[in-house]
């Protein structure tokens, strides 16, 4: 079934597609050819614009079954996040372990998980497919070139702010969710954001206040939250291997608290410009009022 979408966003949209799955499956092919940081970064970064891409086209109504195709891509994503997380984790201690030589053993703890994980990960890559889902793309991209032929430009124009609006609006429910003293409710934040930044993107023909100018301040801002999430999940995953006894308490308490201080920092930095993201609101939304913070 095709969609009912004007044609020229439709073209577009197949357009996205193609270039999407072209993308991966080359990045896929250098990953198998080559297993290193950088290619599992790339790779990562195309699936992600993958499942954003399918996302947008449900927020559209797409008429055809989009669940499954997501579904693979976001487990081929997860299976990764181990990883990404330990290469993050030591790019942010890098410039600490000199101020901390009693957290050594912490060094030699992740740098033994890396590689582990890299082993595991680089087999297990060797063995994933990509023509299942280049055909399921494939399909996806012939349906929107079978879309109608009317021109309407300005209906097109209308979709693309009804959709942008809609992953605004998500945004800013969320917005009014955080709190200073709970990082996760800033994740939130930060996730529904790059969705709704991934949306501006694919539809920029169509929305020309998004330049490319905006969109790399949009960036900028959805870094500032991110900053925030590697500490978090660097202090959750000290708490567990302690708690595990992989590392003993002693050896990372005077880093623990270091890095406590460096959340704080980094949430009172985002707290004071979080409201930026207002600016990035699109045209004709219905209108938002941001709520303030409640007190702790």
């Amino acid at each position: 079934m095709s969609p009912d979408f004007p044609a020229e966003l439709a073209r577009h949209l197949a357009e996205s597609v193609r270039a999407a799955r072209r993308r991966y499956r080359k990045r896929l092919a250098r990953s198998q050819e080559k297993f290193s940081e950088k290619a599992v970064h790339e790779l990562r970064i195309e699936t992600r614009r993958i499942l954003a891409l399918l996302d947008l086209l449900d927020g559209l109504h797409f008429p055809e079954p989009l669940k499954k195709v997501r579904k693979t891509f976001k487990k081929r994503l997860d299976a990764f996040d181990d990883l990404r997380d330990t290469h993050v984790q030591l790019v942010l201690l890098k410039p600490l372990w000199k101020d901390f030589p009693e957290a050594r053993p912490l060094k030699k703890h992740l740098a033994k998980c890396e590689k582990c994980l890299v082993s595991k990960l680089s087999q297990e890559i060797n063995t994933i497919g990509s023509n299942r889902l280049n055909q399921e793309l494939k399909r996806i991209e012939k349906s929107l070139n079978h879309s109608g032929d009317v021109p309407a430009r300005s209906r097109s124009k209308g979709l693309a702010q009804m959709v942008l609006g809609s992953a605004f609006r998500r945004v800013v429910v969320l917005r009014r969710q955080i709190r200073r003293n709970n990082p996760s409710s800033i994740h939130r934040t930060r996730v529904a954001f790059k969705r709704f930044r991934y949306t501006a993107e694919f539809l920029q023909p169509f929305l020309p206040q998004f330049t490319k100018e905006r969109l790399a301040r949009m960036k900028d801002f959805q870094a500032a939250a991110g900053n925030i999430q590697d500490v978090a999940v660097l202090l959750s995953r000290l708490d567990k291997d302690v708690k595990s006894g992989a590392l003993p308490a002693a050896c990372i308490k005077k880093l623990r608290a270091e890095l406590l201080r460096h959340e704080r920092d980094a949430i009172d930095s985002f707290m004071a410009r979080v409201d930026e993201l207002m600016k990035f609101e699109p045209e004709h939304p219905a209108p938002f009022a941001v709520e303030p913070e409640t007190p702790k």
